[in-house]
């Protein structure tokens, strides 16, 4: 038998897992499986929610990186409305500053500004993506201090 916690063989009329103790009760291996299936199983019934970690104030779920999707669409989305507002204030205006609107004004608009927002955007998420790597990385540097101490031997 396998403990459910650590993972070590144990024989099959034993009670208790003999490297972390754990119980090895059936009901309450089924009990440790059944939590373990409900967690596997929440993530994937929330990847498409959008709106719950928008709204969540605990910061546990992080939604940068469907919000910069979400932005960026966007701003290619205006970028294309101010091309075709300066197309058609270009053909109000007159025909010749209409046709300079149509073949170079507006692309030029458009092509700049999808740039600059995704310059843009692309910079809050290295700002978020490095902030998150360094929180990763203190934390690792927390666990191998504690892990340092356990690993001494005092000879008393």
């Amino acid at each position: 038998m396998f403990c459910t916690n650590c993972g070590d063989s144990n024989q099959n009329d034993v009670k208790l897992c003999v490297n972390c103790g754990e119980s090895l009760r059936n009901d309450q291996i089924e009990d440790r499986l059944s939590r373990l299936r409900a967690l596997n199983d929440a993530p994937s019934s929330k990847k498409s929610d959008f709106f719950h970690p928008l709204f969540d104030f605990s910061f546990h779920r992080y939604v940068t990186v469907r919000m910069i999707k979400f932005l960026y669409i966007l701003s290619i989305l205006l970028a294309g409305l101010m091309a075709l507002f300066i197309i058609l204030v270009g053909f109000e205006t007159s025909v010749w500053f209409g046709v300079f609107a149509l073949l170079i004004a507006a692309p030029l608009v458009f092509l700049l500004t999808v740039i600059f927002s995704r310059v843009f955007l692309e910079m809050i998420l290295v700002v978020f993506r490095t902030a998150d790597h360094m929180a990763d990385r203190g934390m690792a540097n927390v666990k191998e201090k504690a892990e340092s101490r356990e690993g001494i031997h005092w000879n008393v």
